[in-house]
């Protein structure tokens, strides 16, 4: 992790309730001098050892890392504490086609997103990622309310936002981890991934113990013609690779104004070439529009 280069405008924020969302003051918090920011991640996550002779359960995707208990719990793909920001009654997901067999666009109740993928020692143990994720989708709910306030052409509005990308890597890793063990992810030609196809250093990465390997990990994606979408909502979906195979190549989570994709297969790397493709650290939104400036940083 570091910290980013100086940003000058931001000076200002030094006393200010720190823009990450802790609710605490940005000299408390994320602000390390000179306008420069580093949001720190959860950490390392030590999972529960219980038993001098490990005991595993084959429903935990987790099981191979550590002592699982006989019982399944409900997890849902996505935590709850943000599906209930989006909606309260049902999911609209767009470009769903590898997740929901062929179908682009699906309605699912809240409590039917879910699986019996983590026992329930592991399920708690990896909530803090969870907690993390909502604090930034909370960011991003206050970034959006300032976008929408630049329509007034009187507004002189300047507000600065910050997240941890790592926190938003690990817990989209966590994401895929569940809808692959739950066999919700296939291909173009039909073939679900198994279980048995998360490598190891999904789970290192997962608790924080290492980093993914080049060039998996988590990117913003920009291109031409994209829309800025204000208005509550999620699009969830996967992206091919690039080799004709038509074979998964990573996640994709559209949240409003910002486009995020977790690549999740090494065979994905000649698309990096493009210009529009970024990762540490990364101003996932600068605008400049008459008097207003709103920026939101994803900090590594």
């Amino acid at each position: 992790m570091s910290k980013s280069n100086s940003i000058p405008w931001t000076r200002r924020l030094f006393r200010c309730e720190c823009p990450c969302g802790s609710g605490n003051k940005s000299y408390e918090c994320c602000w390390r001098g000179d306008g420069r920011w580093e949001k720190s991640s959860v950490g390392s996550i030590n999972l529960p050892q219980t038993a001098a002779h490990p005991s595993l359960n084959d429903r935990c995707y987790f099981s191979s890392h550590g002592d699982c208990s006989s019982k399944i719990t409900r997890e849902h793909f996505i935590s709850r504490n943000i599906l209930e920001r989006i909606t309260t009654d049902k999911l609209a997901i767009e470009n769903a086609g590898h997740i929901f067999g062929g179908k682009n666009k699906v309605e699912i109740g809240i409590d039917a997103f879910t699986a019996k993928v983590l026992c329930d020692v592991h399920n708690p143990a990896l909530s803090p990622l969870d907690t993390a994720a909502g604090v930034a989708f909370s960011t991003i709910e206050a970034l959006i309310k300032d976008i929408a306030k630049t329509a007034d052409p009187a507004a002189a509005i300047r507000s600065f936002h910050l997240s941890s990308g790592v926190d938003m890597e690990r817990w989209l890793i966590k994401v895929y981890c569940g809808l692959v063990a739950a066999e919700k992810i296939r291909g173009a030609t039909g073939k679900i991934l198994q279980r048995n196809a998360l490598p190891s250093y999904f789970f290192d990465a997962l608790l924080g113990t290492s980093s993914l390997p080049s060039p998996l990990g988590l990117y913003q994606h920009t291109f031409v013609g994209q829309k800025r979408r204000l208005g509550a909502g999620i699009d969830i979906g996967t992206i091919q690779l690039t080799d004709g195979s038509g074979d998964v190549g990573g996640l994709l989570l559209n949240l409003g104004p910002i486009n995020l994709i977790l690549v999740t297969s090494t065979a994905f790397g000649q698309s990096f070439k493009e210009p529009n493709w970024y990762r540490h650290p990364t101003f996932l939104l600068n605008v400049r529009q008459g008097s207003c400036r709103i920026a939101y940083l994803l900090t590594y």
